[in-house]
C-alpha cells in the first residue's frame, strides 16, 4: 500500500490566529514576522517574533505565531514551549491546547496530545473539533476503530465538517475498508470542492486499486486548487511511474524537490524513476539525498545499497547493504521479493555477485555478526561523508559518542566535522561557561 502523504494538513491550525496586538512596536514586530511566516521565511519570522515578546513578555498572540513559525521548521519541542506559554496566559483558551496537541502528534508523543485535546472537547464539548483531532492522534497511535468513534462524534456535531470527513476517510482506508474511504472523502469534497489534500488522498486509493488514471486524475486535481502541495506531485509521480511514463513521474518528482527541498519521499520517488530508466547514477545521488536528511530511516540504506549493485560499486554495496542489517532491515526478505533470486538479479546486470555480497543477501539463522573494528569503520566512512552525525555514527558503531570522537584520530578525522557536531560542541562550551 502506497504510503500516505498528509502534506500540510497536519499543519492548519495556524489559521485564525489574531493579527492584532498591544500596539506600537510590538505590533510591528508581529505584522512582520507574519508577513515573513506567509512567504516561508521562517527563521526571520521567529526573529521578529522574539522580538515582540523581548518588548512584551506577556504577548500571547507573538508566542503564537512564534509557536507556528517553529513547527513549520520541524522545531516541535520549541513550538510546544511556546504554545504552553499561551496556555499560561490564556488558560481557557482553545487554541493554546489544540496547537500544543497537534505539535506533540507531530513529535508523536500521542499520550500528551490526547491530554491536550481531552481539554479541548472540555472546554468546547459541542465543536467537532476537539472529537476529529484526538481521533487523528488515535489513528497515528494505531488505534483506528477508536479514531472512528471520534470522527463519528465529530461528525454528529456537525455534519457539515468536511475536515471530519477526510480523517474518517483516511481511518477506513487504513483499515482496509476502501469503499466507505472513497465514500468519506467524496463527501468531504462535496462539502468543500477546493479540498485540495482529499483528492490526492482519493487518488492514492485509486492507485491501490490500479486506476492509475483516476488517480492522476485526483492528484492534478488536488495540484490545480492547490499548485504549491509537494506531496501531490510526489504522488502523481508514482501514479505516472507505475504508468510507465518515467519523464513525467522525474519531472513531477523534481517539482516537488523544487516546492520542497527537504522531502525525504520527492528524493526517494525520483530516485525510483531514475532506476527504472537506467540512470543509476542519478539514482544514487537522490538515495544519498534521503540518507542525509532522514538517516535514522535504515532501509534507505538497503535502497541505495541495491543500486550500487546495479553499477558493480561493490565496496559502497557492501557498505550501504551491511548498515541496513546493522540497523535491523532484513534485506535477504528484501530483495528476493523484489527480484525473486539472486540468479535473477545477476542475469539483469549480466555480472556475478561477489561472494561477501552473496552472503549478506542469503536468508540467515540467527544474528548478523560483525567485528568491533570493521563495524566503526564503517560508520567513520558515514561520518566522513557527513551523512551521518557522530551520535548516529557511533550508535552504528556500537559504541559510545565519547569512544567513537576518540577513535577519529585513528581515522584521520575531526570530531568537528559536521555542522551539527559544531553546534552541539558550542553549546556545550556555552553551558559549562555559565
Amino acid at each position: 500500500m502506497q504510503e500516505l502523504n498528509l502534506g500540510p494538513v497536519d499543519a492548519s491550525y495556524n489559521y485564525g490566529f489574531p493579527y492584532g496586538s498591544k500596539g506600537g512596536s510590538t505590533e510591528a514586530h508581529n505584522v512582520r514576522g507574519i508577513a515573513y511566516s506567509e512567504e516561508g521565511k521562517y527563521d526571520e519570522a521567529i526573529s521578529a517574533f522574539s522580538k515582540a515578546i523581548a518588548l512584551d513578555p506577556e504577548d500571547a498572540i507573538a508566542y503564537c505565531h512564534r509557536a507556528v513559525a517553529y513547527y513549520n521548521k520541524g522545531r516541535f519541542y520549541r513550538a510546544i514551549d511556546d504554545f504552553t506559554k499561551v496556555i499560561s496566559l490564556k488558560p481557557n483558551d482553545i487554541l493554546g491546547y489544540y496547537s500544543r496537541g497537534v505539535a506533540y502528534r507531530s513529535r508523536g508523543i500521542f499520550d500528551k496530545a490526547i491530554q491536550d485535546f481531552n481539554t479541548v472537547i472540555n472546554l468546547t464539548s459541542s465543536e467537532a473539533i476537539g472529537y476529529y483531532s484526538r481521533g487523528a492522534t488515535y489513528h497515528r497511535k494505531g488505534e483506528i476503530d477508536r479514531a472512528i468513534t471520534d470522527y463519528d462524534k465529530a461528525i454528529e456535531l456537525d455534519s457539515d465538517d468536511a475536515e471530519a470527513y477526510y480523517y474518517r476517510g483516511a481511518a477506513y482506508r487504513d483499515k482496509g475498508e476502501v469503499d466507505k474511504a472513497i465514500a468519506n472523502y467524496d463527501k468531504a469534497i462535496r462539502l468543500k470542492p477546493q479540498f485540495a489534500e482529499v483528492y490526492t488522498l482519493r487518488g492514492i486509493i485509486h492507485h491501490g486499486e490500479s486506476e492509475l488514471e483516476k488517480a492522476i486524475e485526483d492528484h492534478s486535481k488536488a495540484i490545480e486548487l492547490k499548485p504549491k502541495y509537494a506531496e501531490a506531485y510526489v504522488n502523481r509521480g508514482v501514479a505516472y511511474r507505475d504508468k510507465g511514463e518515467l519523464e513525467k513521474a522525474i519531472e513531477d518528482h523534481s517539482k516537488a524537490i523544487e516546492l520542497k527541498p527537504e522531502l525525504a519521499i520527492a528524493y526517494n520517488q525520483r530516485g525510483n524513476a531514475y532506476c527504472d530508466k537506467g540512470e543509476v547514477g542519478k539514482a544514487i545521488v537522490d538515495y544519498t539525498h534521503v540518507i542525509k536528511l532522514q538517516p535514522k530511516v535504515a532501509r534507505s540504506y538497503y535502497t541505495r545499497g541495491e543500486a550500487w549493485l546495479r553499477v558493480r560499486k561493490w565496496e559502497e554495496a557492501q557498505r550501504d547493504l551491511t548498515a541496513a542489517i546493522l540497523q535491523g532491515v532484513d534485506i535477504a526478505d528484501k530483495f528476493h521479493n523484489t527480484h525473486g533470486s539472486i540468479t535473477v538479479f545477476e542475469k539483469k546486470i549480466g555480472v556475478k555477485l561477489p561472494e561477501d555480497i552473496v552472503d549478506l543477501l542469503t536468508p540467515r539463522q540467527g544474528l548478523f555478526e560483525i567485528d568491533k573494528e570493521t563495524r566503526v569503520a564503517l560508520a567513520m566512512k558515514y561520518y566522513e561523508n557527513e551523512e551521518l552525525s557522530s551520535g548516529l555514527a557511533a550508535r552504528l558503531a556500537g559504541v559510545s559518542r565519547e569512544e567513537f570522537m576518540y577513535l577519529m584520530g585513528d581515522y584521520g578525522l575531526s570530531p568537528f566535522g559536521t555542522a551539527e557536531d559544531l553546534q552541539t560542541e558550542l553549546e556545550n562550551v556555552r553551558k559549562t561557561s555559565h
